[in-house]
């Protein structure tokens, strides 16, 4: 393909951009454009697009049919999940919320439960919920009605779902126990076993759709976290109205931690459920003032891992210029300030774990806007990479990404991730994504050229050190380099000199 990098006009990106909202419920407006645009030329690539001005032409008029949009649909939906990715959603349902409906409905009589999977993917989540069920009803499953809907917007990923089988990669945090029990082998994969085969059933629905099919109501628990991030703020909304609407009378909502900040904009009070957030439909009826997040409860820290390598460090997103002092009861109204001036004070004291409750706060802060939304998962992320605890720095990182794809400094920590699980290619992309954001980025440029020279690709590694080099020489000697935890250029302009001679 010759043209995918072609120049596209605004008022091209504003025709397709509507379009997505109009057809997806999905927000490109603003800056987001160019994340817009960087998926519309990986989706030409991939369809071997030769004319990229042309195509988003024609598919900036044509007419988006069902047929249309899911051919366009990879391009706009996830589908990197995986089982138990958020272990603490599933305890929380384990050990609190479950237990208690289920008793709530043996007392009743009313042996009957309906569940929904919203935004399910490739049906991890969904598996995950029956297999915690069936736990759960151990012995007495079988006078127990257990009805499970998962919906998703992309018809490929149903597909693979109702398949039930998953690779490796599906089983990334999850205990070697977990999935001898529930899957069989078969050649380099495995399937979900015969006992909980077909029990799931697997609906097309778009969250942004005002139509609910009717197998979507009076459900007594729906998940639908990191879904309604991808939507426009009115449809976000309208989207969270209908999912609290469809709850039976004793019903929960869970979201997830970044879109908490929603449910408290709406009025919506919750309570903290690990690190997600949960609605319950008693509660959440009457639309009146909400009130401040509660404290996250995190799991015990684990002992301290060995310092990571050298350019571990993350660059901390920059807070809002610090607001005018405030009175005591203002501190308590949920002010985003405040939590995240704690955030900083927590952190700056080595203090994860309450840095993170800090975070958790804000996030659940009202009005937050997606940048504000994006720096908080940022920091998250970046908390938990701090700790080593690379499984919930990646999610925190997706998470950041979800909401802002063109964050030069999400994609440095990617890649830095990357680097400390040995995986040089994956940091390399990272990388070239976060100097193509960031043309200027010196540690990228650094960073890059270790690692190329690592991979023995010692001429592409120097011809990177030598647009470092540029690139420090262009400022002054005692300049901080930015990102680089307090190493100023002359000093990074010397590791330069001694990587091209052969160190590393």
């Amino acid at each position: 393909m010759t043209r995918t990098e072609a120049h596209c006009s605004p008022r091209l990106l504003a025709t397709l951009s509507h379009k997505l909202l109009q057809h997806l419920g999905m927000d490109f407006s603003g800056t987001r454009r160019v994340d817009l645009l960087r998926r519309l030329q990986l989706l030409a690539r991939e369809h071997e697009v030769d004319d990229f001005d042309g195509w988003l032409q024609d598919l900036a008029f044509a007419e988006w049919d069902a047929a249309k949009v899911q051919s366009l649909i990879s391009a706009f939906t996830v589908g990197e999940t995986y089982f138990r990715r958020d272990a603490e959603a599933f305890d929380w349902l384990a050990s609190e919320h479950l237990p208690a409906l289920l008793a709530r409905r043996r007392a009743a009589g009313r042996r009957h439960l309906r569940l929904w999977s919203a935004g399910c993917c490739t049906g991890e989540e969904a598996y995950g919920l029956l297999f915690l069920i069936d736990e759960l009803l151990a012995g007495e499953g079988a006078d127990w009605s257990v009805e499970l809907v998962a919906s998703d917007i992309n018809a490929g990923f149903l597909a693979r779902a109702e398949q039930g089988v998953y690779g490796r990669n599906a089983f990334r945090s999850s205990e070697a126990h977990f999935r001898d029990r529930h899957f069989q082998a078969e050649g380099r994969q495995w399937r979900v076993r015969p006992a909980w085969r077909g029990r799931i059933r697997f609906v097309q629905y778009n969250l942004a759709d005002s139509r609910l099919p009717p197998a979507l109501a009076e459900a007594d628990l729906i998940l639908c976290r990191n879904v309604l991030m991808y939507l426009s703020p009115d449809r976000a909304l309208a989207a969270l109205r209908r999912l609290l609407a469809s709850l039976s009378a004793d019903g929960a909502l869970l979201l997830s931690a970044v879109e908490a900040g929603l449910a408290t904009q709406a009025g919506l009070s919750g309570r903290w459920a690990g690190c997600n957030y949960a609605l319950l439909a008693a509660g959440a009826v009457g639309l009146g003032p909400a009130a401040p997040p509660a404290p996250v409860c995190l799991p015990p820290q684990p002992a301290p891992l060995p310092r990571p390598v050298e350019w571990w460090r993350v660059p901390t997103p920059a807070p809002a210029a610090e607001p005018p002092a405030r009175d005591a009861a203002a501190h308590e109204s949920g002010l985003p300030e405040h939590y995240w001036r704690q955030f900083a004070q927590a952190r700056a004291r080595g203090a994860h774990g309450q840095a993170r409750e800090a975070l958790s706060g804000y996030l659940g802060c009202t009005g937050l806007g997606r940048e504000q939304q994006h720096r908080a998962c940022l920091a998250m992320a970046r908390s938990w990479a701090d700790q080593q605890r690379l499984e919930q720095a990646r999610e925190w990182l997706r998470r950041a990404l979800q909401l802002d794809g063109a964050a030069p400094a999400a994609y440095w920590l990617q890649a830095l991730l990357a680097q400390q699980e040995g995986d040089n290619r994956a940091a390399l992309l990272a990388l070239q994504r976060a100097l193509y954001l960031d043309p200027g980025f010196i540690l990228g440029y650094f960073l890059r050229a270790r690692l190329l020279r690592a991979e023995g690709q010692g001429r592409a590694s120097d011809k990177t050190l030598r647009v470092c080099r540029q690139l420090l020489l262009d400022q002054d000697g005692d300049a901080l380099v930015p990102h680089g935890d307090g190493i100023d250029c002359a000093q990074l302009l010397r590791l330069c000199d001694q990587l091209q001679q052969g160190g590393r």
